[in-house]
């Protein structure tokens, strides 16, 4: 019975040292994983916050614009746009939505040469400089204020088009993303 409980006594031991070395090994391996995954997620956020935070800029840019078009138009009509001032704003706003639109390339959206947003906007611009060339040679019709609405209403629904896209491309690469972690 003294042999047993010796052995007893041995095997017991070499489990308890084996159970110990076992914990003070994947304990602080399951910590570090866990760490690793909390940072992982952390970066996850930030860079989904990121590009929120580009959309948000890209959206405004579209809508500055967008509002240098509206007023640009009630200008015309009113006889009052300032064409050189307008050209100059048009650049200004043209190169911040080109500039915005780059930021947004890596979640797989085109960029300016191709995004029909930035087209729009260009074709409504072009429409409300014409428009006021023309309403200066007294030669103005109504079917151009309507042309010139049109543009500037299309702008509206492609900003909007654009604007759904950019935030259904996000959510999915959120998602995405939340599946790998």
């Amino acid at each position: 019975m003294n042999m047993d409980t010796t052995v007893f006594g041995v095997i017991c031991g070499l489990i308890g040292t084996v159970a110990g070395a076992a914990v003070a090994y994947f304990g602080p391996l399951q910590l570090e994983r866990r760490r690793e995954r909390s940072e992982r997620a952390a970066r996850m956020e930030a860079k989904i916050n990121a590009d929120i935070g580009r959309y948000v800029a890209a959206r405004a840019a579209a809508d500055q614009w967008l509002d240098l078009l509206r007023r640009g138009h009630r200008a015309v009509l009113e006889s009052r746009l300032d064409l050189d001032q307008f050209d100059a704003d048009v650049v200004r706003h043209s190169d911040e939505l080109r500039l915005r639109l780059a930021d947004l390339a890596h979640i797989g959206m085109s960029d300016s040469r191709t995004n029909p947003t930035f087209s729009s906007f260009r074709r409504a611009s072009d429409a409300i400089r014409r428009s006021a060339i023309t309403r200066n040679a007294m030669s103005y019709e109504d079917d151009m204020e309507t042309a010139v609405d049109r543009h500037i209403e299309a702008c509206a629904a492609e900003r909007t088009r654009w604007a759904r896209n950019v935030l259904d491309k996000l959510s999915r690469e959120g998602m995405d993303r939340g599946a790998v972690s």
